[in-house]
């Protein structure tokens, strides 16, 4: 039994004389096998999601609470008051994302033209100071307020000491055809009476592109608890293969090296090469992005 085993393990993964010196799941009829389970695994995901596009899940982890206590640290850290939570804000940004949900885009002024500051206003916040920060993509409250923090401008947002109060809204949806988490930090200080139409100081930092690309199935909610993560096991099993196959090619580049073994058609090191740079390609992707 043990033989077999030892047998099945060095034809399938390690150079010898039953494979021709070179690992069968190196041979052509295997990395065929590879691609067309990727392919299946692929178009299943799809029909799955085009069929049920609400069972696909979002971001796990952002809570209005850790981003509110993370925010708070960041300022403490530089001396600033900590900001206190406002449910008129927390109303606007709420608001927002969904918003940008129902007009598809991502971009502080919609594409009707309505500012940030008409939803803080709409809610009943007379402001002086107001600011807003948008993130999406992201898994973790952790990740939300690293880039932001990371951003010279979303930083400044976070740390102006005018600023007291905060609100979050955490939502849901379809944005351009991808299902995503938003989430969108109002900052406020009251005020006297303003309207919409006055100008007091607003911070954001924008590129506006509104977009009119069609919207698919919308699934609107707050991101509070756990929910499924499939949208990513297309990925994560690309970047397994990736994963197996750049170690048995180094098992395989190993053994030529060591046994000064001279065989036509290896290119070990070039397809090596290949998988790293094909690992940090999928790597890169589904990275969050703020605005």
């Amino acid at each position: 039994m043990l033989s077999k085993l030892r047998h099945f393990f060095a034809h399938y993964f390690f150079p010898n004389y039953s494979n021709n010196y070179r690992a069968k799941t190196l041979h052509r009829p295997s990395l065929l096998i590879y691609i067309l389970f990727l392919l299946v695994i692929q178009s299943a995901y799809l029909q799955i999601r085009s069929m049920n596009p609400n069972i696909l899940g979002f971001a796990t982890d952002i809570t209005h609470e850790k981003i509110l206590y993370l925010v708070n640290l960041e300022r403490q850290k530089s001396g600033l008051d900590p900001l206190s939570y406002s449910i008129e804000l927390a109303t606007a940004a709420s608001q927002k994302a969904q918003d940008m949900f129902l007009k598809n885009y991502w971009a502080h002024i919609s594409p009707t033209g309505a500012t940030p500051w008409e939803f803080i206003v709409r809610n009943g916040y007379q402001y002086i100071y107001a600011g807003e920060n948008l993130a999406k993509s992201f898994n973790t409250s952790e990740e939300v307020v690293a880039a932001w923090m990371n951003s010279p401008t979303h930083r400044a947002n976070i740390m102006k000491e005018e600023y007291t109060e905060i609100g979050i809204g955490i939502a849901n949806g379809s944005l351009n055809g991808e299902e995503t988490t938003l989430v969108v930090q109002e900052f406020g200080s009251r005020g006297r009476t303003l309207t919409a139409t006055d100008t007091p100081d607003r911070t954001f930092t924008a590129e506006v592109i509104p977009t009119t690309m069609p919207v698919p199935a919308i699934a609107y909610k707050e991101a509070k608890t756990a929910v499924n993560a499939n949208k990513k096991l297309p990925k994560m099993l690309s970047i397994v293969i990736a994963e197996f196959m750049l170690v048995i090619l180094m098992i395989d580049s190993l053994f030529i090296w060591r046994h000064k073994t001279i065989r036509l058609g290896s290119h070990s090191l070039a397809h090596i090469l290949f998988f790293l740079t094909l690992l940090g390609a999928m790597s890169a992707t589904g990275i969050g992005a703020i605005l």
